[in-house]
């Protein structure tokens, strides 16, 4: 599991006044308010959505979204960049075997992994500068992030999680900071994870 936590920065001068920090101002929000303060780019290129089950979860993509059909072995090696040839004899299928679905069981693994809008979420925020690992910038940082990559053995799990509503204003927040032209969504943050509409 990594853990990382967001920098806070003084607040900006601006004709002689120094305004109020970003975390001030999204702490007061949280407190007054119940939930996180969101200040989202108008157009927005990407949406991860924010869900509660236990903990906050983030999805990019569809959160109630159940895997699709399993493909052929064919689609799935080629989806995967995979030398079909040298992955038909390791699989040991028979000819014609290419164009058989994939085990149901091997294919929710490979889609819960790196296919689902949690995988997709963890795989997007994994590679941006969010802020240091968790407990090492002392009182400069705030909040925690959770990017939890399979924890247990057998584990299809990969996720980003926060457990506190400010960790999600100081994400958004830092995501505008890194110009990704990303917008969390809180419309269904309460709902839980297979919630159909």
């Amino acid at each position: 599991m990594d853990r990382r936590q967001f920098l806070i920065r003084t607040g900006l001068a601006a004709g002689g006044l120094l305004l109020p920090r970003f975390f001030d101002r999204a702490l007061a929000f949280v407190e007054n308010h119940g939930e996180p303060l969101i200040e989202a780019p108008l157009n927005a290129a990407d949406t991860l959505s924010v869900r509660f089950d236990d903990t906050y979860v983030f999805y990019l993509g569809d959160p109630a979204e159940y895997p699709p059909p399993a493909p052929t072995f064919r689609e799935w090696f080629i989806l995967n960049g995979q030398n079909i040839e040298k992955w038909a004899e390791e699989w040991e299928l028979e000819p014609g075997g290419l164009d058989e679905p994939v085990p149901e069981d091997h294919w929710f693994d490979c889609w819960a992994l790196n296919h689902c809008s949690m995988a997709q979420a963890f795989s997007y925020l994994r590679h941006l500068d969010l802020g240091p690992d968790f407990g090492t910038a002392g009182s400069n940082a705030a909040g925690e992030l959770r990017f939890q990559d399979c924890p247990g053995i057998c584990s299809t799990y990969t996720a980003v999680e926060t457990d506190d509503l400010i960790s999600i204003s100081l994400l958004q927040n830092r995501l505008n900071e890194l110009g990704e032209n990303t917008r969390l969504d809180l419309s269904d943050m309460h709902k839980s994870r297979w919630w159909q509409s």
